[in-house]
């Protein structure tokens, strides 16, 4: 019995912490939009690709500088080069040279609106959690994080002690509330927000700019 009260009393004491706090509207009760969303997480990807495919046109394949034979009286068709697309061992049509520029670009004001849908989704789906990031939590997480293996947890938080003591553990990301964005919460199943940056996140978020 004491073991039940004593877990009874801290779950109290963590709801009335979050119950105290008035959270904005504008950041944890914003309506679900896919598209929008969908948008942002597009860019997100597209600006982590590298071109590296790299092939040889039929400027760039060696040899062929000899026309294969004459233009007529051969009763063969014309050819001017055996490094043609049309040859084998010859130089690929349309080729992709490692030159493409992948990048895109995004209002970002639609960034920060597609980061409070995310946060408002999971708060609603009970996916994200209010916490104090202390010392003690790190054997906490690492428990956790075992228990849900193929579950990836985010921790948002200003604690540079904490982000060093869980930094290993498998399946757990830290990230700061100035580098928050849709992607890092798109791809984790559990969010826990330090209470101590909720006012950080909010401000930055809302700030218009």
């Amino acid at each position: 019995m004491a073991e039940t009260k004593a877990k009874t009393t801290k779950k109290v004491v963590k709801k009335e912490k979050v119950e105290e706090r008035k959270l904005n509207p504008q950041v944890w009760e914003v309506p679900y939009n896919a598209d929008l969303v969908a948008q942002v997480l597009y860019v997100y990807s597209s600006n982590e690709r590298k071109s590296t495919a790299n092939v040889k046109g039929r400027a760039d394949v060696s040899g062929g500088g000899r026309k294969p034979w004459k233009q007529k009286g051969t009763g063969r068709a014309r050819a001017g080069s055996t490094r043609s697309p049309l040859w084998v061992g010859g130089g690929v049509t349309f080729a992709t040279v490692g030159k493409r520029n992948w990048d895109r670009k995004i209002n970002k004001k639609m960034a920060k609106k597609a980061t409070c849908i995310m946060l408002s989704e999971d708060l609603r789906n009970k996916t994200l959690e209010f916490t104090d990031i202390k010392k003690q939590d790190v054997q906490w997480i690492r428990e956790d994080s075992k228990k849900s293996a193929s579950q990836k947890i985010l921790i948002v938080t200003n604690d540079e002690d904490f982000a060093l003591k869980v930094r290993n553990v498998v399946g757990v990301s830290i990230v700061t509330p100035e580098k928050l964005n849709a992607k890092h919460i798109a791809g984790s199943r559990i969010v826990y927000i330090d209470n101590k940056v909720i006012d950080t996140l909010e401000e930055r978020l809302t700030n218009g700019r």
